[in-house]
């Protein structure tokens, strides 16, 4: 009897302790785990919901970003894009009623200090190069040569016009003397950013200096007015 009960108490004994190792393990092992898991779960939960909210801002600024590149390539493109240029005098050249004799360009590169109005000079940002067109026209009188030069300078791309050369006419004495066209040469500037890429620093934009406003300094017949 007394063998029995030390063999039921040893088995209780022995049930007890692995119960308390289970437990014991399980409290300090198991269930830090899975509070850690829980949390770890929560945290991410978090973040998903914090990327979703970023991406959700991020979209409309990369598309406001892309939109204001493309804007300023408009005004500085990457390229010389000399064909563009081209487009832009013949569109001159029918608005104002003149005739486009020659256009030769000629890439400069890094832009140089030019002369400005009234003898003033300025500095282009850096990593802005220059190509030029020397352009010669021919125009029915001065009406249409100053719509030549105003259709340039409302030009979507940033143009300068740095000369104009031309030879006064005579005096008219008589309006049954044949008025001559007008044949003259401008230097026209153009600038380009090879640097500007799309996530690079934007450089900022020239300013094009505005028409002297000079009068007409030739004696002639305005065209007549349009319907």
């Amino acid at each position: 009897m007394t063998n029995r009960i030390g063999k039921w108490l040893t088995v209780l004994v022995s049930t007890l302790f692995a119960v308390a190792v289970l437990a014991a393990f399980y409290f300090f092992l198991l269930a830090p785990r899975y509070r850690e898991i829980d949390q770890l779960a929560a945290v991410l939960e978090s973040e998903k919901k914090v990327l979703a909210a970023m991406e959700q801002r991020a979209s409309p600024q990369e598309g406001d970003m892309m939109e204001s590149l493309a804007a300023l390539q408009k005004k500085v493109p990457v390229r010389p894009l000399t064909e563009q240029l081209l487009l832009e005098f013949q569109k001159a050249e029918y608005i104002s009623g003149s005739v486009l004799l020659s256009v030769n360009f000629s890439e400069e590169g890094k832009a140089a200090a030019g002369q400005a109005g009234e003898g003033k000079t300025g500095t282009p940002p850096d990593g802005i190069e220059t190509v030029s067109a020397q352009l010669t026209v021919q125009s029915p009188s001065y009406y249409q040569l100053e719509r030549f030069l105003e259709t340039l300078e409302r030009s979507e791309r940033i143009l300068a016009v740095e000369s104009l050369t031309f030879a006064g006419r005579p005096e008219l004495t008589s309006t049954a003397v044949e008025v001559q066209p007008l044949t003259y040469s401008l230097t026209v500037r153009a600038f380009y950013a090879p640097q500007l890429e799309k996530w690079k620093q934007i450089a900022p934009m020239l300013d094009v200096p505005p028409p002297s406003g000079k009068d007409n300094p030739f004696v002639e017949i305005a065209p007549p007015a349009g319907p």
